[in-house]
């Protein structure tokens, strides 16, 4: 079998095909069969929010009191930069720091200068004492601590709280990394968020798309308008 018959096959009906991929490198590797390529089967962008949500939800995070701290300040960071809930369960009291009047937040090695609201609502955060239950700093050094003492609060358990609260993990991060990449390039982008650089360059890439498609759907409202 040549590697024109193997795409000629995938490319008649996709679908479930790409699952011959393990036993197409299994036959190489075991000499049963020349190098053949069976790509993994490709992944879809993340849908993304809507900006008005977005940022609807964001403004939600930073003022109703109402909501649980944790939530708020998981939600904002969430909301804000895009990162992975076990990245952002597993961040330490470290990771937001002070300089005058300024706060900052360290997700990977480039400190982030905090808007005041933000700022206020990670030190808070930082800074809130331990359940009185619990023995004395069991819950020191975590942001957001868990239900036991000495450990941070899991992935999971943040996602369900942040759902209860109508804010969604994939479609939040999607659009805040869109919405970040369009402004910052990729050698800047990584540093600051911790993604790898190929990772950072795809978002740009995702960024561009997105911002080239509304143009066009705004081109096209437009044209309507002054027509009618």
């Amino acid at each position: 079998m040549t590697q024109h018959e193997v795409d000629t096959w995938l490319a008649v009906n996709p679908g479930s095909r790409f699952t011959v991929r393990d036993f197409a490198v299994w036959a190489t590797r075991r000499g049963h069969a020349r190098t053949l390529d069976v790509p993994h089967w490709p992944k879809k962008d993340p849908v993304a929010m809507d900006e008005d949500s977005h940022w609807e939800l964001l403004r939600q995070c930073l003022t109703d009191t109402d909501r649980p701290l944790e939530v708020r300040g998981a939600g904002s960071i969430l909301l804000l930069f895009g990162q992975h809930l076990t990245r952002i369960a597993a961040l330490t009291t470290r990771a937001v720091t002070t300089a005058g009047e300024e706060t900052f937040l360290t997700l990977d090695r480039t400190p982030i200068p905090l808007p005041a609201p933000l700022g206020g609502l990670l030190a808070d955060l930082a800074n809130r004492l331990p359940p009185t239950n619990w023995a004395a700093n069991t819950s020191r050094g975590w942001l957001f601590p868990g239900g036991r003492p000495g450990q941070h609060l899991s992935a999971t358990v943040l996602g369900r709280r942040l759902a209860a609260h109508q804010i969604p993990n994939r479609p939040a991060r999607a659009t805040a990394l869109v919405a970040l990449a369009q402004d910052l390039p990729p050698a800047v982008l990584g540093p600051m968020l911790g993604l790898h650089p190929v990772t950072a360059a795809r978002w740009r890439r995702r960024a561009a798309t997105d911002w080239t498609a509304y143009l066009e759907a705004r081109r096209r409202v437009d044209i309507g308008g002054s027509q009618g």
